[in-house]
């Protein structure tokens, strides 16, 4: 594995160069969170690859909330695609871009828009060195540094930044502008892996409280049938910001436009399994017509019923779905309770 010293001026200075050939997509602090936003000359100086995620997902940029998938009475040619970079990306996020590559380009019907947009996609991510209140990751067996699905890394040193490029596009981007990339010391690369190890340190004190013995899957296995998602559910307001902001929700509806500008059109937009009208069908029959079921079917989907389809939790542990609950609902608060409530005899880890 070949690194590269990237310092933060020359980080920019690729950033300007960038800009002229990509739409680039990295975090802007703005009253000191870190928000998704697409770069321009006029913001550069505050790109923030410090801390850890955005308060919104990446995934929005290649699985658009709302997006024409469809014109009747007229062909339109699509619009030509510019190449996009996420800059800054974590390891959450990457692997929920990974579930939404799974879901949407593999087995025998791929989605032609969402295709589009990820094969023009570079993906420069950076490693977490702090974490904040709600970041789980390490909980649902992930890291907060990437280790897979990205095509440059960014792990953040006192002189700036250790790059590992993983992939032929982080490769020729390398050499493309390799006046920018540096050889890096030993001790600088000690001071890497050193940092990887205290964030892990961190988010486990972080997460000292939610100490589980279980396994997750067997965990919500052995509560399928229990009362207790009905007191879970007690606070749940139906709002649906885990849905939202859930970097691996894929689930979408398709609407046909009767009048105004989405006449004679059909677009496809984020759909909410929380929502009533989510389980509903043709003749108004409803499978979930409680909250409860809803609730508890989103906890099944993310750590049960994935490893059917999908062979891994679909929940990252970005902590998104905790920050952004109105009724303060706390994931790691649920898997607790769930421990508690299944039986002893529960498959250990």
């Amino acid at each position: 594995m070949t690194e590269y010293l990237l310092t933060t001026e020359n980080l920019h200075n690729l950033v300007r160069q960038l800009i002229a050939e990509a739409t680039i997509y990295a975090p802007i602090n703005t009253a000191g969170r870190k928000y998704l936003e697409i770069v321009s000359p006029n913001n550069i100086d505050r790109i923030d690859l410090d801390g850890f995620r955005t308060v919104d997902t990446f995934k929005t940029a290649v699985f658009k909330i709302s997006e024409q998938v469809a014109r009747y009475f007229g062909q339109e040619e699509a619009a030509p695609i510019k190449k996009q970079v996420f800059l800054g990306i974590r390891a959450c996020d990457l692997e929920g871009l990974s579930i939404g590559d799974r879901v949407f380009l593999e087995g025998d019907i791929t989605d032609p828009f969402y295709k589009r947009l990820r094969e023009n996609l570079l993906l420069i991510s950076a490693d977490c060195n702090d974490c904040g209140p709600t970041c789980f990751c390490t909980v649902v067996k992930g890291n907060p540094y990437p280790t897979r699905f990205f095509d440059l890394n960014l792990s953040p040193v006192d002189e700036g930044f250790i790059v590992e490029a993983k992939s032929e596009p982080g490769r020729a981007l390398v050499d493309k502008y390799r006046e920018y990339f540096n050889s890096p010391s030993d001790y600088m690369t000690r001071e890497k892996n050193n940092n990887r190890r205290e964030i892990i340190k961190k988010i486990a004190n972080v997460n000292a409280a939610f100490h589980l013995r279980l396994d997750l899957t067997q965990t919500h296995k052995a509560n399928l049938e229990n009362k207790i998602w009905k007191t879970l559910t007690k606070d749940c307001v139906e709002c649906s910001a885990c849905n939202f902001a859930c970097p691996s929700c894929t689930c979408f509806l398709l609407l046909d436009g009767a009048a105004g500008p989405a006449a004679n059109s059909r677009h496809k937009v984020w759909d909410a399994c929380l929502k009533n009208g989510y389980s509903e069908v043709a003749g108004g029959a409803n499978s979930r017509p409680r909250l409860y079921e809803r609730l508890q079917n989103r906890y099944h989907c993310k750590f049960d019923y994935s490893f059917e389809r999908l062979g891994r939790f679909t929940c990252v542990g970005c902590g998104r779905c905790i920050d952004g609950c109105a009724g303060n609902i706390d994931m790691r608060k649920v898997f607790v309770e769930l421990e508690r409530q299944a039986p002893l005899t529960a498959k250990l880890e």
